[in-house]
């Protein structure tokens, strides 16, 4: 997990200031070329914007990075604002452009993927109440395609969600990796119903583990399966003790279910949500305020 979080650190930080760089000391002859590297870096941009865990680099510093390279653009586009669009150089200019342009199309097309299949693709979505209270939670795995979430090839969990909670400075946690549950934001958390229906498997009296210890004998941890007319939906990893419903209730949406907690098979505290259809156990794509949530998709409640 510590490697994940470094990752992010150097993909949502360190290539973001390499692009700002790039984009302030550029000096091309034409302002066709100046296009041509600036469309290369904003797709680039674009790709680490969506596809980055901006819950664990900060949501403010998105912000930032975002701001940092709007700077160096226009600073950029000033530079080069009364250059020909043309060019003298002939193939020389092509050649010279090439990796750039290479560049461009691949991450282009990456880019065009992303948001049609990850984040546009729609499998009609079950409407359901946010199943959280008390805090900004996060998206930290959502979406249509591995790349943003990382159920999307388990048939049952294929539109599942990992949520998580960022503090007031907009991390997901205070400090790297700690041991304690409890410092991560989301610990504790009220979890609610998302729909009307019937609690099917309840179960808890299994710890909450130092993150990344994880617990594979018993991948969802404390949970809750709930029968809601056409679908089961799952609410995994809650805290120890925290389970408030039994087999066989009856609950309404928004009605207590426990807290977010840190058990099973989990590398740190959030809550798993994920809904299949009770007939096939094929999973189905969930909305909350008709919004299909995505990676990086902020709630307020």
């Amino acid at each position: 997990m510590t490697m994940l979080v470094l990752l992010m650190l150097f993909i949502c930080i360190v290539i973001p200031l390499g692009f700002a760089w790039r984009l302030w000391k550029l000096d091309e002859p034409s302002r066709l070329g100046w296009l041509i590297v600036l469309a290369d870096s904003l797709v680039f941009m674009a790709l680490i914007l969506i596809v980055g865990r901006w819950d664990m680099v900060g949501l403010w510093t998105r912000i930032a990075v975002m701001g940092l390279i709007a700077a160096a653009a226009l600073v950029s586009l000033r530079r080069h604002a009364r250059r020909p669009w043309g060019t003298t150089e002939g193939r020389q200019f092509w050649r010279r452009h090439m990796p750039t342009l290479a560049s461009l199309s691949l991450f282009g097309m990456g880019l065009t993927y992303v948001v049609a299949v990850g984040l546009l693709g729609r499998h009609g979505p079950q409407p359901l109440a946010f199943p959280l209270e008390g805090g900004r939670f996060v998206v930290a795995q959502g979406g249509g395609i591995g790349l943003l979430n990382h159920h999307s090839d388990h048939r049952a969990q294929r539109h599942a969600l990992d949520l998580t909670a960022v503090n007031t400075a907009g991390f997901r946690v205070a400090g790297l990796l700690p041991d304690d549950p409890a410092r991560y934001a989301i610990f504790g958390k009220t979890v609610i119903s998302p729909c009307d229906g019937t609690v099917i498997a309840a179960r808890d009296g299994l710890p909450d583990l130092p993150p990344a210890t994880r617990d594979r004998d018993n991948p969802a941890g404390n949970h809750v399966v709930l029968s809601c007319g056409d679908l089961r939906v799952e609410l995994a990893h809650l805290r120890h003790g925290s389970v408030a419903v039994a087999s066989g209730a009856q609950v309404l949406a928004g009605e207590l279910i426990g807290e977010v907690g840190n058990s099973g098979n989990t590398t740190e505290p959030h809550l798993h949500i994920h809904a299949v259809d009770a007939l096939t156990g094929a999973g189905v794509q969930m909305s909350f305020d008709g919004l299909v949530a995505v990676r990086n998709t902020v709630f307020q409640r």
